[in-house]
């Protein structure tokens, strides 16, 4: 049975269940997400397997195992430890722009795991403003590889009654925080032979984030 946690409450047994490779319900600021330690799984070079925390994450989502997760991180100084040969524009939204609603795809250093880098070697980052997130972040002592908590093709719930059961059932822990504040995902950016490229378009308008290049 999922252990729901309010998010006022004591987030260490939501935290000690992600250290232990748990799969938890998580709300950032801007929907509702699934997700794992990262450091649970980081020691393993082999794809865990589908009855893991990490495997359950697409089974939940009905999303083939071999696609990846983006990650949440502390801040900034995240980019030098789990990316390399970084553009410039990347330090410089991260450093106007996070902790907030903006994910980063950078190339991926040896510290991320192979089956935790896309098919083109890149990691997806992003330091959340939601206080409950970076809790955990800072209580695990890890990263948190979190995606949409929403089947495939659905939409991402924005607050806590929006989750579907059957989602809300297959996690281990869940924290209740009610509705998000954004309500809308994040914007996710890359930058590609030096020009800033919008791959989604979420809750920070691809004008915003232009202009923080500026």
């Amino acid at each position: 049975m999922t252990h729901v946690i309010k998010a006022h409450e004591d987030l260490g047994p939501a935290a000690d269940c992600l250290a232990a490779g748990g799969l938890a319900l998580v709300p950032t600021e801007t929907v509702y997400g699934v997700g794992v330690a990262v450091s649970a799984f980081a020691s393993n070079p082999e794809t865990p397997g589908p009855d893991t925390g990490y495997g359950r994450i697409f089974s939940l989502k009905r999303r083939e195992l071999a696609q990846t997760v983006p990650w949440l991180v502390e801040g900034p100084a995240a980019l030098e430890r789990y990316g390399k040969d970084i553009p410039s524009q990347i330090y410089a939204l991260a450093e106007k722009l996070w902790p907030g609603a903006l994910t980063l795809v950078i190339p991926a250093s040896d510290d991320v795991p192979p089956f935790m880098r896309a098919a083109d070697g890149t990691v997806a980052l992003r330091a959340s403003a939601s206080p409950v997130v970076q809790e955990l972040i800072a209580r695990c002592g890890s990263p948190l590889a979190v995606t949409s908590a929403n089947t495939h093709g659905k939409p991402a719930p924005v607050s806590f009654g929006e989750v579907e059961p059957r989602i809300l059932a297959g996690v281990d822990v869940a924290i209740d925080a009610g509705g998000t504040p954004c309500r809308d995902a994040s914007t996710i950016v890359a930058v590609r032979d030096g020009e800033l490229q919008i791959l989604r378009e979420g809750a920070l308008t691809a004008r915003e984030a232009r202009a923080a290049l500026e």
